[in-house]
């Protein structure tokens, strides 16, 4: 965990807490800055978790990381962490590693590729996602990964031939889509990826994976504005 990081992000987060408030009293989940329409999809125009700026500002991009993990009680790298193992196994049947190429999707500010990087500093990493902001965030903190290409683009259109990757892993993005883009970004992660390559998603835990945890997971989306968590509950 980067706690120099987090502690310097701290601040800014605390000073941002009254506009959180102040939106989810108001249920006022369209406050965000203004966005070109065309470019991005109406379920990504809104403030998840009720943040400021939604995903379209550095202020946001500065404060994710931090705010996820108190979001999390400080479990939201431990889960991140879980994609490693399938690629481990996979490198050491497929590898060398730096023959492998591996493609985050929605790779946000870029915690995940530096955990996989931690881990695999050989692999052939490369990041999408579709806020400039937090692209611009994840090229800043993962400057030190020798062999890594970012690019601000959309999952459900992914700007590779089939085949292009052998691996291809997507963290915390399926909750926060509508069933829909669910369907076209796991279509396109499959198209990407080579036959025999690996696709790990991780995310939320799901009704089929434990009824005892309904009732915290029926509760999550009505604290935090999270509009397609309830069907993403019962999409397997």
């Amino acid at each position: 965990m980067p706690l120099q990081r987090y502690l310097r992000a701290l601040p800014g987060l605390v000073a941002d807490m009254p506009n959180v408030l102040r939106r989810m009293r108001d249920n006022d989940y369209k406050d965000i800055p203004t966005v070109d329409k065309d470019r991005y999809p109406a379920y990504y125009r809104r403030t998840f978790h009720w943040q400021t700026d939604g995903y379209f500002s550095d202020h946001s991009a500065e404060i994710y990381e931090l705010g996820v993990e108190l979001l999390f009680r400080g479990m939201a790298d431990v889960m991140r962490r879980q994609v490693i193992p399938p690629i481990t196994r996979f490198v050491r049947a497929h590898g060398p590693a730096d023959r492998l190429k591996l493609l985050d999707v929605a790779c946000g500010t870029g915690r995940t590729l530096h955990q996989i990087a931690h881990t695999h500093p050989t692999l052939r990493l490369h990041g999408v996602d579709l806020s400039p902001a937090y692209v611009r965030t994840a090229r800043k903190q993962l400057a030190d990964v020798a062999e890594l290409t970012l690019a601000v683009e959309n999952g459900e259109h992914l700007p590779w031939a089939d085949g292009t990757f052998d691996i291809v892993t997507s963290v915390y993005l399926f909750h926060e889509l509508p069933r829909n883009a669910r369907r076209n970004v796991v279509r396109e992660m499959f198209r990407v990826v080579r036959p025999g390559g690996l696709v790990v998603i991780e995310d939320s835990a799901q009704l089929a994976d434990s009824r005892a945890l309904e009732t915290a997971l029926r509760g999550f989306p009505a604290e935090f504005h999270e509009p397609f968590y309830e069907d993403y509950l019962e999409d397997c």
